[in-house]
């Protein structure tokens, strides 16, 4: 679901940030950027919209059906969901993994999600394989198989994809929050839906609703890419044309709206690991004439470090962690938040309160500076230029604005909606929408009760303890739509073409500078946006208190020796910069992005950060408070907590054993000396690369660098790091980590090796089969046939100094012990049971037809190469890839598990209530209980 105002509502690390955009506003009769599309109607209702696109020789399909959990019957809630799973189980002529095999074989992807108001499902696909696509999506619109064992599974499935939900902190609070919002109307509920609803549903009332919906009257096709209009329209209306016309589903007409009452609410959470509160009001719908001042609005408010927001209650007051707001408009309605993150140690709610109010209603009763409109205007203007970097961007813009918004033309005229909102538009949207006579005030107190009564035993689980009464249907009819037959001549069987040819090679220019700087362009002027990364080989493999490089290159934008934190935020949002450092583990980065006009400033502010910034010790404060937030919220999320215990109890006193950022008690520990003592080691020229990718050619980015880098200079000899080598494999032993709750997160591996390893390329074929996709060995047994969870994954992999193999998957404490056996099991079967045909040329298609996908923007191909250098791998290092895994050969695979997998030398983690777990658990290996 994409519901950003949730996400940053609740989580303090998804902060709703704008990276910006440029000075210059595009003129407003500019054609720049503008989608020449064609859109036409079959006859039985279908709206076809096609886009060219020959910047790859890939497309993407997206078919939107007008289906959303608010066309469900209050009493159903969750049957939209559910088909976003039902639709992939097949047809008469396709099993239950089939859609899924047969876009991978093409090296493709295809995936759904669903929201209130739209199910979108979607594919991207080398550009000859069209027909493939389409051929899909017809025959599950039109013969999809709806039967008794594939509802109990999905139901199943979306079982544990809600107690994913629940497990979460924060798991309960939008189903809390949108009642109170939209009380009366279906975006009352969530798109995920109702266990209990579910459970007492029957399959024909199912089918029923796929008959209604899920026809071509209530659809829009969408297909962009290397494709000729002619092309894609005709290959639609071959595929879908014979499908017939059915009446239009009802809509819902939405209710007379009712101004909401203004209260205040405290929400209580089971698992809140920080406190939050915040204001929400009634915004508008998509296509509504003020949609796009209210967005940009709230970005005033709380869209970035240089907000008022922000400014107010982060930097300047210190009365919170995050302060954000944001603008989520649907079809029928819309809902603005304005909220804060308390520490976990708390705060004064009130004054914070307090804070976000007096803020909203200067907004309201000042008048707007011009520079803040011009500041969010030009924001906005970028994102139109980013959404035309990738093919699956323009489909979701087109599909959009088609089935929300009423009107694909919609989507060329966003420049004049942004350019035409005046300061007299901002104020009057702030005093007719934010008004706090109509304000929901909300907090969510700092509470682990929950947790501890978990820990305790207390509670049940709010999904078992429902019963299952759905009547039990016996005997399927065919599936399909009654009447309904394939014409004379219809393909039988999918129509997969054949592997296009591809050169993997990248195209780019490289040179070094005196200093030892080395510059890398991947130029392409396709689209008029230009990003760069100046890379370091450093990272938390390096530092010597853990968490310092993570906060030190988080730093390095927090003030220099020309700019205070607040001044340069200003600077990088007014001119739409985004810029920002990254501390990984192999390695670390500091990013732009921009448009050309803006690249010579964008260069000198990273250079500025690079080389001299001073890292005040109230600007470290205010990170480390932010940092300790997140960690604190993460820790008490289950995957989190069973990622750690795997890394430390697998790699011992190696730098792998912890995470880039650090825990708690590291980030709690660290001092300014500290990070500034890794800065002045680490970021040297001599070993950095600096990669330009975009609008942009050699001599611009060799004169930019020489410009602003070109001094920088080597101080001293490179220092030397002793990193201890990870410990040996042991014998299989399970490590339980005890928290409470109704699902068991479950890692099962080992360590591995590394990609210098003569093995690597092998491995990467066994890790395909074995749980590399939806119908890999893997997830085929513990999802798609036991139901056991949500997904599963399993495999090796490898970083610049250690690798392992490993298994993640979840499933609810009933069936946890249930997964792990079957892990083993599948294990032990791929040392016996050498790789089908099947699964060794769907393997091998995938890795060779995916490589164009996977590099469809010049961004993507300076992320390889970027890759290639900072773990010192060969120039053709992709060629010797893309060569060793399509000449693997199924004795080598299973000669390979044999050799490099032990099922008796296995680590298991699995975080969930040891109550429960350590006796069964103890059936299989040893087991230490750990906090």
């Amino acid at each position: 679901m994409r519901m950003a105002f949730y996400a940053g509502f609740v989580y303090v690390g998804v902060v709703l940030i704008l990276l910006g955009c440029p000075e210059r506003l595009l003129a407003a009769d500019s054609n720049e950027g503008r989608f020449e599309y064609q859109s036409k109607t079959l006859g039985n209702g279908l709206e076809v919209i096609s886009l060219e696109d020959f910047s790859c020789p890939i497309v993407a399909v997206q078919l939107w059906y007008h289906v959303g959990s608010k066309d469900e019957d209050p009493e159903r809630q969750g049957f939209a969901h559910m088909f976003e799973h039902m639709m992939f189980r097949g047809t008469d002529r396709l099993g239950s993994t089939d859609h899924f095999d047969l876009v991978r074989q093409t090296g493709g992807s295809c995936n759904a999600y669903t929201s209130f108001d739209q199910t979108v499902y979607h594919e991207i696909v080398p550009a000859n394989q069209l027909r493939l696509a389409l051929w899909l999506e017809a025959e599950r619109m039109a013969m999809l198989k709806i039967d008794q064992t594939s509802f109990d599974t999905e139901r199943k499935v979306v079982e544990e994809e809600r107690r994913m939900g629940l497990n979460r902190p924060y798991g309960e609070l939008l189903e809390k929050i949108l009642p109170e919002v939209f009380a009366g109307h279906p975006y009352r509920w969530a798109p995920i839906g109702s266990i209990p609803h579910l459970r007492s549903t029957s399959v024909p009332e199912l089918r029923d609703f796929w008959t209604e919906f899920y026809v071509p009257s209530n659809a829009t096709l969408v297909i962009v890419g290397a494709v000729k209009h002619d092309v894609a329209q005709q290959t639609a209306a071959e595929c879908f044309g014979w499908i017939p016309k059915y009446d239009q589903p009802p809509r819902i007409d939405p209710p007379v709206r009712q101004p909401m009452t203004a209260r205040t609410l405290t929400l209580k959470e089971k698992n809140a690991p920080a406190p939050i509160v915040g204001m929400l009001f009634r915004g508008v719908p998509q296509a509504h004439d003020d949609a796009t001042a209210l967005d940009m609005l709230t970005t005033i408010l709380g869209g970035g470090d240089s907000s008022r927001l922000y400014r107010r209650l982060v930097a300047d007051e210190q009365l919170a962690v995050a302060a954000m707001s944001s603008s989520m408009s649907l079809e029928q309605d819309g809902v603005v938040a304005v909220g804060a993150v308390l520490t976990p140690v708390g705060g004064d709610e009130q004054k914070v309160l307090d804070a976000l109010r007096e803020v909203v209603d200067r907004i309201q009763n000042e008048t707007i500076d011009p520079a803040e409109l011009q500041k969010v205007a030009n924001q906005m203007l970028r994102s139109l230029v980013v959404r035309n970097l990738t093919i699956d961007s323009k489909a979701s813009a087109l599909g959009s604005a088609a089935v929300i918004e009423g009107d694909v033309e919609r989507v060329n005229t966003q420049l004049q909606r942004i350019r035409a909102v005046t300061v007299g538009d901002l104020q009057r949207v702030a005093r007719q929408y934010l008004n706090q006579d109509h304000m929901l005030t909300g907090s969510v107190k700092r509470n682990l009760l929950g947790t501890v009564g978990g820990a305790l035993g207390l509670g049940k689980d709010p999904i078992e303890s429902v019963p299952i009464t759905g009547e039990t249907e016996e005997n399927a009819p065919a599936p399909g739509r009654p009447g309904v037959q394939r014409p004379d001549g219809y393909p039988e069987e999918a129509p997969v073409a054949g592997l296009l040819d591809y050169d993997p090679t990248p195209e780019y220019q490289e040179v070094t500078l005196a200093n030892g700087l080395h510059l890398i362009v991947v130029e392409n002027h396709e689209v008029p946006f230009v990003s760069a990364q100046l890379g370091f080989r450093a990272g938390a493999w390096s530092e010597l208190k853990p968490g310092a490089a993570s906060m030190a290159m988080d730093m390095l934008t927090k003030g220099t020796s020309q700019h205070t934190e607040g001044e340069l935020a200003k600077e990088l949002e007014t001119y739409a910069i985004g810029l920002s450092g990254s501390g990984g583990m192999d390695n670390s980065s500091v990013g732009l992005s921009c448009l050309p006009e803006q690249l010579d400033r964008a260069v000198s502010l990273l250079a500025e950060c690079v080389l001299t910034p001073t890292f005040p010790e109230d600007e470290f404060d205010k990170l480390v408070k932010q940092v300790s937030t997140s960690l604190t919220i993460s820790q008490n999320t289950p995957a989190y907590l069973a990622n750690r215990a795997f890394r430390q109890q697998l790699y011992g006193n190696h730098p792998y054993a912890r995470s880039s950022t650090g825990e708690l008690a590291d980030v709690e520990a660290l001092s300014v000396a500290d990070v500034r003592q890794w800065y002045q080691t680490s970021l040297r020229p001599d070993q950095a690369h600096f990669v330009f990718a975009g609008d942009i050619t050699m001599s611009l980015a060799s004169e930019l660098a020489q410009k602003y880098l070109g001094d920088w200079q080597v101080h001293g000899e490179l220092p030397t790091v002793d990193v201890p080598p990870p410990p040996a494999n042991r014998p299989t032993r399970i490590v339980l980590v005890d928290h409470p709750g109704k699902q068991t997160e479950i890692r099962v591996g080992q360590l591995a090796f590394t990609r210098e390893d003569p093995d690597y390329f092998d491995s990467r074929v066994v890790s395909s089969y074995f749980g590399g996709a939806f119908s890999s060995r893997l997830n085929e047994t513990i999802r798609v046939k036991k139901g056991l969870t949500y997904g599963a994954r399993g495999g090796f992999s490898a970083a610049r100094l250690a690798g392992e193999f490993e298994v993640s998957t979840f499933s609810k404490n009933e069936s946890a012990v249930e997964a792990v056996q079957a892990i083993f099991d599948e294990i032990r079967r791929l040392q016996n049971e050498p790789p089908t045909e099947k699964e060794i040329q769907l393997t091998k298609s995938y890795f060779v037809g995916s490589f164009p996908a996977q590099r469809e923007t010049p961004q993507q191909v300076a992320g390889d190469l970027w890759f290639i250098a900072s773990h010192q791998l060969p120039a053709d290092y992709f060629e010797q890839l893309l060569q060793g895994v399509t000449t693997a050969t199924a004795d080598e695979c299973v000669s390979l598990a044999k050799k490099r997998v032990d099922p008796d030398q296995m680590l298991v983690v699995l975080a969930g209530p040891a109550k429960e777990l350590k006796a069964p658990l103890e059936k299989i290996a040893p087991v230490t209980v750990v906090d």
